[in-house]
């Protein structure tokens, strides 16, 4: 029984690996069905968009790529798909290049299975650079940031964007990112009180609730277990419902094998500490 608790501890690296694979297919293959819990940071990011006025629009500030695409995609697409079942427009940005592009292939799927059309229910407005001075010049003039959408469209020929001027004209600022930027409430909500919510990688998700948890921050989706929250309040079952179950399974798996790997080492401790005792012993009676 000794040797076998030893060898807890020492589980050969490979079948870890076989363990963990496991862990992941197995859940994609058979469907398997986990009860989600809605914390209340995904319900602020579902309260507020359900409040949103529907004669001003919502910013998407889309500043992920495919790094970041396992967390901040189900996101996205369960952001995207509330605000179109509501009937809210929308327009797409990103800080980096990559992130405008995974935001209109997300929007044009979701658009696809709503009914929704370009330039009407949402629109483009591209890569903008500049980080913080361009979030201050954004909030005092739009279109004085952004001439033309990613289609090369000026934004007084595109009509959702005809009448918004500035920060006043957006009822919600939503950071999607791996770490979305805190330039966002220090220069909008900070300034105009813009309700602002966040969409991050639940790796970094800690920082942000100090923000949640004075009120600039009116939600927060967190890893695939806030998409896969939000998916649970819209009523429907995508990506981040889908990927919930490996997470967790691997989740569970890690907590396992941290056991096993203590009884372990608990057992080789005790083993030795036997040893060095029946030493002393022998060492007695040999003096003797």
């Amino acid at each position: 029984m000794k040797e076998f608790l030893v060898k807890l501890g020492k589980i050969d690296r490979r079948v870890i690996y076989l363990l963990v694979i496991l862990a992941v297919v197995i859940p994609l293959i058979v469907k398997i069905r986990l009860p989600i819990f809605i914390s209340r940071e995904t319900n602020g990011v579902y309260t507020i968009i359900e409040h949103c006025p529907e004669d001003k629009i919502v910013l998407l500030d889309c500043t992920w790529d495919a790094g970041n695409r396992g967390e901040n995609w189900p996101q996205t697409e369960a952001v995207m798909v509330h605000l179109m079942r509501k009937g809210i427009k929308f327009a797409i940005m990103s800080r980096i290049p990559q992130g405008t592009g995974f935001g209109r292939e997300i929007a044009e799927k979701v658009a696809k299975k709503y009914g929704k059309k370009y330039g009407i229910d949402w629109c483009n407005l591209g890569y903008l650079p500049g980080e913080a001075a361009m979030i201050q010049a954004l909030a005092k003039d739009i279109k004085g940031v952004v001439k033309k959408d990613i289609k090369g469209t000026p934004l007084d020929s595109i009509p959702m964007m005809q009448g918004i001027e500035d920060i006043h004209d957006i009822s919600l600022v939503c950071g999607i990112a791996y770490w979305p930027s805190e330039d966002w409430l220090r220069f909008v909500q900070g300034v105009y009180g813009t309700n602002v919510a966040f969409c991050s990688s639940a790796i970094v998700s800690s920082a942000m609730y100090p923000f949640l948890d004075s009120g600039q921050l009116c939600g927060l989706l967190v890893g695939v277990r806030g998409a896969a929250e939000y998916e649970r309040l819209l009523g429907t079952e995508e990506l981040g419902t889908e990927l919930i179950v490996p997470q967790s399974m691997v989740h569970l798996l890690i907590v396992v094998l941290i056991v096993l790997a203590n009884i372990g080492f608990w057992a080789e401790r005790r083993e030795k500490k036997e040893e060095r005792r029946g030493i002393r012993d022998e060492g007695g009676e040999t003096g003797k």
